[in-house]
């Protein structure tokens, strides 16, 4: 619930933006003249510019939480698809720290494993997701989110 909220603020915070850029391109279309009018279409194309963004990030979100929310409903597969778990920091001794990392570097490998040696996995959206998991986990975020692309294409076209 608090992601939602947090969420619904920040969209609250780019709407005020939006607003304030469209203003802005009012006010320098109402001056006239090539500089005003200039700088009016600068500022309507950064202001299409974050409205798109915002558009195509909340669209991810959605979709990657449809996905994930199907993912976590699923039973494990016999290729063994538990995400990594995590106990939290209040079960951590001094060592911890370093066996959760030993544990989702672990994860990750065998994730991309499946994949890699598997063919028919190559189009399973359950096998993505989970090496997006383990991306997240061993905390590289891009190719996280370039696995949860491809999970959720291959969740739609399934």
């Amino acid at each position: 619930m608090g992601q939602k909220l947090f969420v619904a603020a920040l969209l609250l915070i780019t709407a005020a933006y939006a607003w304030g850029l469209g203003w802005i391109a009012w006010g320098f279309a109402r001056a006239g003249g090539a500089v005003g009018w200039g700088l009016a279409l600068g500022v309507t194309i950064l202001l299409v510019l974050t409205v798109w963004v915002t558009w195509r990030e909340v669209l991810f979100g959605m979709r990657a939480g449809r996905v994930g929310r199907e993912y976590g409903g699923a039973p494990p597969s016999a290729g063994g698809e538990a995400a990594v778990q995590d106990d939290g920091p209040g079960d951590q001794d001094a060592t911890g720290s370093a066996s959760r990392t030993a544990q989702a570097r672990a994860e990750f490998e065998a994730a991309r494993a499946a994949i890699q040696e598997d063919p028919s996995r190559e189009s399973d959206w359950r096998a993505w997701f989970r090496l997006a998991l383990a991306y997240d986990a061993v905390r590289d975020r891009r190719n996280a989110r370039m696995a949860t692309r491809r999970a959720i294409d291959l969740y739609r076209g399934a």
